[in-house]
C-alpha cells in the first residue's frame, strides 16, 4: 500500500471515528435490546433500562395533535431534550378510538358478540394510511433524536385484527426493520376471554383459570403468527408481547412462554421477545409487583432457567381508569421496583386530555407541553424520568408540584403581564404561595369556589376584602407598579378599592363593568401604586353590593408595556405561544397563521427598560442570544393588537 493510501485510511478512520463519537444518543450507546434469560441487556451485553414516555391513542381526537406530521417532531425533541427520556410509545389506534365497538354485522367470523368496529372511528381498521402516517411521524422523530421508539398495535382485541395486525408489522419491518431503534409492541392490552369481549373481561381478575385461557387460546396463537410475520422480516430487534388481563398477569405468560418450537426454530434460537407489564400507582400495589417477580423467577419446565423478561410498555401515577389522586409514595415504590429489576418503562399518557394521568394541562395542547404547562402528574413523571435515565434519585420527586408561573394567567382568564399573586391561594392564611406572595387576611365570607379545576376567590362585595404580602418586591427605594387584577362580574355597581399598610393607605379606585356573568373575566388596570421594601402589601376592597369574582392579580414596574383592556382579545391571545422557555439562542413565536398579518415587536425587562424592538418578525423567530439570563416581556402587536407575554431567557 502506497503512502498515500495509507495516510488517505488514516484520515479516513480518524474522521469515521470522530464521526461515532459524537453520537451520543441512547441508541447509538446502547445498541440493538436483547433479551437474555429474564433480563434485557444493550449491545455490549450489558443489563439495560431505559424510561420514557408514552403518547395518548392516536385515534382519539385529543391524541391526534401529538402525531401530527408538524408536531410529532417537537413533542419527541422536547422530550428527548428537556425531559431526558430515553424512549417514546407511539400508540396506534387500531378499532376503538372513540370507545365504540357496535353494531350487528361480525368483523370476522369469530368476532365476539356479533360485534364489529364503529365505521366512524379513527383507528387502523377504518384509516390504516392516516394511522401508519401518524406512527411514522412518531417513528422518524424519534430515530432523528437517537431514542427507541416503541411502536404499539394499541389495542385491546387484537387477535380479531390478526391479518391488520399483520399487514402494519410486516410494512414497519420491511422500512424499519434496519433501525435499531425500533421495539414492536404487538398487543397492547389483552382483555378478552376466549368466547367473550364485555361479559367475561372483569372476572379475570379472580379466575386463574380465565387467565390461563386466555393467554392459552388467544393471546399466544395470535402473538406466534405475529411473530413469524415480523421475523420473516426483521430477524433482530425486540417484540414484546401483551400478557392476560389488561396485561398484568405476566406469570401465567411466564409459565407457558412463546419457545423456539412454537415458532419452528431450532433450539437455542435467539427469539428475543420479551412480555408487556401495565401498572397504575392508584390501583396497582406489591400485589402486581409480587406477580411481576414471579414471571422474572419462574423455572420454566424444571430445566433450570430463567424467568422470563419484562417491559412495562405503560404505567400511570393514579388509578388504573386514568383518573385519582397522584399516588407519590406507590409511583416512587414502582420507580425502585424498575430500576432494581432493569426495567425499562413508557409512561401514560403524553396529552392535554382533562384526566389525571395526562400530563399536560387540559386544553393546553401541544404548547402547553412545549411550554411546560404541565399537570400535577407531569411535573411528577418529568422529574421521575429525568432521575431514572440520569441515575440519580428521585426521592424528592414527590415534593415537586406544578409551579404557578409568576408571569402570566392561564386556564379560564386572560393573561396579564408581570408578578401573579394568585388570590385563591394559599387557602389558609399566613401561607406563601409559590411566586413569594403571603394571604395575611381574608375577610368573613370570601369563599374559594371551584370552577373548571381552579379555585376562584369569591364573595367579594361591599366591605370584604383580603389582604396580601408582596414578596418579590425588594427595591430600597419607592417606586409606583402597575396593578392589574383578573375579576369578573354581573353588576355594573362596583368599585375596586386598592389599599396599602393592611388597609391604612387608600392607593385609588377604578369602576369594574360588568363582565357579563361570574364566569367571565377582564383585567382592570390601576397606575402609579407606590411600594417598597417595606412597604409591599396590598389590600383588595370591593366597594358596592357586588358580588365579584377575583381569581388573581399581576404588578410590574411602571413603565412595562401594560396590558390594554379595551383593546385585549382573549381569543388572539390564546393562539399565541412561545417556545422554547426557557430560551438560549432563539425565541419561536407561534402565531396565528395568516399572510396579511402585520407583526411588530419589543423585549422590555421586568423594571420596563426596552432591550429590543424590531418593526417586524421575521419567520417567527427572534434571536435573544444576547440577552443576559432573566426574565423578559415580550410585547408583540398584531394588527394593532397589542399583546404581552412573558419568557426566560437562561
Amino acid at each position: 500500500m502506497s503512502l498515500t493510501n495509507k495516510l488517505l485510511l488514516i484520515v479516513t478512520f480518524a474522521f469515521s471515528s470522530q464521526l461515532f463519537s459524537q453520537q451520543s444518543g441512547i441508541v447509538s450507546t446502547n445498541g440493538l435490546l436483547k433479551v437474555n434469560g429474564n433480563t434485557i441487556e444493550n449491545e455490549s451485553g450489558q443489563p439495560f433500562k431505559v424510561a420514557g414516555n408514552s403518547i395518548f391513542w392516536s385515534g382519539f381526537s385529543s391524541g391526534i395533535p401529538f402525531y401530527s406530521a408538524t408536531n410529532a417532531p417537537l413533542v419527541v425533541d422536547h422530550l428527548t431534550n428537556q425531559w431526558n427520556s430515553g424512549i417514546i410509545r407511539a400508540a396506534m389506534a387500531v378499532e376503538e378510538a372513540d370507545d365504540n365497538i357496535e353494531g350487528d354485522i361480525t368483523r370476522q367470523p369469530n368476532f365476539a358478540n356479533d360485534l364489529m368496529p364503529d365505521p366512524s372511528a379513527e383507528g387502523y381498521f377504518n384509516n390504516p394510511a392516516d394511522e401508519l402516517e401518524k406512527i411514522e411521524n412518531v417513528i422518524d422523530a424519534a430515530i432523528a433524536n437517537d431514542i427507541y421508539v416503541l411502536v404499539d398495535f394499541h389495542s385491546h382485541f387484537a387477535n380479531f385484527f390478526e391479518e391488520e395486525a399483520i399487514t402494519f408489522f410486516e410494512h414497519i419491518a420491511t422500512k424499519y426493520g434496519t433501525d435499531k431503534h425500533i421495539i414492536y409492541e404487538i398487543f397492547n392490552e389483552p382483555i378478552s376471554t376466549e368466547n367473550h369481549r364485555n361479559s367475561a373481561e372483569n372476572q379475570v381478575f379472580s379466575n386463574s383459570q380465565l387467565q390461563q385461557d386466555t393467554w392459552n387460546n388467544i393471546i399466544k396463537p395470535y402473538a406466534v403468527n405475529v411473530i413469524n410475520a415480523i421475523r420473516a422480516i426483521d430477524p433482530d430487534n425486540l417484540i414484546i408481547v401483551g400478557t392476560p388481563g389488561f396485561s398484568q398477569f405476566v406469570n401465567v405468560a411466564a409459565d407457558n412462554r412463546i419457545t423456539e418450537a412454537d415458532l419452528n426454530l431450532p433450539a437455542n434460537a435467539d427469539l428475543n421477545v420479551a412480555y408487556t407489564l401495565h401498572f397504575y400507582a392508584g390501583t396497582h400495589t406489591q400485589f402486581l409487583r409480587d406477580i411481576a417477580e414471579e414471571a422474572m423467577d419462574i423455572d420454566n419446565g424444571g430445566d433450570g432457567s430463567n424467568g422470563v423478561a419484562l417491559f412495562v410498555t405503560e404505567w400511570g401515577t393514579v388509578n388504573a381508569d386514568g383518573n385519582g389522586a397522584v399516588a407519590i409514595d406507590e409511583t416512587l415504590l414502582w420507580m425502585d421496583f424498575m430500576r432494581d429489576n432493569n426495567l425499562s418503562n413508557a409512561n401514560w399518557s403524553v396529552v392535554d386530555k382533562d384526566e389525571g394521568s395526562a400530563i399536560v394541562e387540559a386544553g393546553a395542547g401541544i404548547n402547553g407541553l412545549l411550554n411546560g404547562q404541565l399537570t400535577e402528574s407531569g411535573v411528577f413523571v418529568q422529574c421521575l424520568i429525568e432521575n431514572f435515565n440520569a441515575g440519580t434519585s428521585y426521592a424528592d420527586c414527590g415534593d415537586a408540584a406544578p409551579m404557578p408561573s409568576c408571569g402570566d394567567g392561564g386556564g379560564v382568564v386572560p393573561t396579564g403581564v408581570g408578578f401573579k399573586v394568585e388570590v385563591e391561594t394559599p387557602a389558609s392564611v399566613g401561607e406563601f404561595d409559590a411566586c413569594g406572595a403571603r394571604s395575611d387576611f381574608r375577610a368573613a365570607g370570601l369563599v374559594v369556589d371551584d370552577f373548571q379545576g381552579q379555585g376562584i376567590l369569591t364573595g367579594f362585595s361591599n366591605g370584604r376584602s383580603a389582604v396580601f404580602s408582596l414578596e418579590t418586591i425588594t427595591s430600597t427605594t419607592e417606586e409606583t407598579y402597575t396593578i392589574q387584577v383578573v375579576f369578573s362580574s354581573n353588576s355594573d355597581t362596583n368599585q375596586l378599592l386598592l389599599q396599602r399598610d393592611s388597609g391604612m393607605l387608600n392607593l385609588g379606585s377604578i369602576s369594574l363593568p360588568n363582565t357579563g356573568g361570574l364566569d367571565n373575566y377582564q383585567i382592570i388596570t390601576i397606575t402609579g401604586v407606590p411600594f417598597s421594601n417595606t412597604a409591599r402589601d396590598i389590600a383588595i376592597n370591593v366597594i358596592g353590593d357586588g358580588p365579584v369574582n377575583i381569581e388573581s392579580f399581576y404588578y410590574v414596574v411602571d413603565g412595562t408595556p401594560a396590558l390594554d383592556v379595551e383593546g385585549f382579545n382573549a381569543v388572539s391571545q390564546n393562539q399565541i405561544s412561545l417556545y422554547p422557555v426557557p430560551s438560549q439562542s432563539f425565541l419561536n413565536v407561534d402565531v396565528p397563521s395568516s399572510d396579511t398579518l402585520t407583526i411588530e415587536y419589543s423585549i422590555f425587562d421586568l423594571k420596563g427598560k426596552l432591550i429590543q424592538s424590531k418593526t417586524e418578525l421575521i419567520n417567527n423567530r427572534i434571536n435573544v442570544q444576547n440577552l443576559e439570563s432573566g426574565v423578559y416581556i415580550l410585547s408583540i402587536t398584531i394588527d394593532n393588537q397589542k399583546q404581552n407575554l412573558r419568557f426566560v431567557k437562561n
